[in-house]
């Protein structure tokens, strides 16, 4: 014998199985999306803080180095890379530009410029004596 089912317990219909599927498609793909931003932001911040620590390490360089030095002269580039003024590190670029200061110092600017186009920069400033 077969047992009879009443109109309430008829089960799913394929209709209401569709839009469950299309609801869990919707959510897994939001789901995959912001994984992908996750990751992506986490590249940025490591590169970011990578050409920050580049450019702090380049200013004590300087800074130790006499006035003397060719590094040291007044002069350089924030925009292009001249001779004494910059360097290449791998993937990043590093330049610099020292003018004349306030009392006798100097003041040192570089930055710090990733391989892509599109990678972040640091720029940081500082005053030499």
């Amino acid at each position: 014998m077969t047992a009879r089912r009443g109109p309430g317990e008829a089960g799913f219909s394929l209709v209401e199985l569709l839009v469950a599927t299309l609801v869990l498609v919707v959510c897994l793909t939001g789901v995959a999306l912001m994984i992908l931003y996750g990751t992506r932001l986490g590249a940025t911040a490591r590169e970011a803080t990578a050409t920050t620590a580049l450019a702090k390490a380049q200013v004590e360089r300087l800074r130790v180095l006499p006035r003397v030095a060719p590094q040291r002269r007044l002069g350089g580039s924030l925009g292009a890379n001249l001779a004494d003024h910059f360097e290449r590190q791998g993937r990043y670029t590093t330049r610099w530009e020292i003018a004349t200061g306030p009392a006798g110092t100097q003041t040192l600017t570089v930055v710090v410029i990733a391989g892509s186009a599109h990678g972040p920069s640091a720029r940081l400033g500082v005053l030499l004596r």
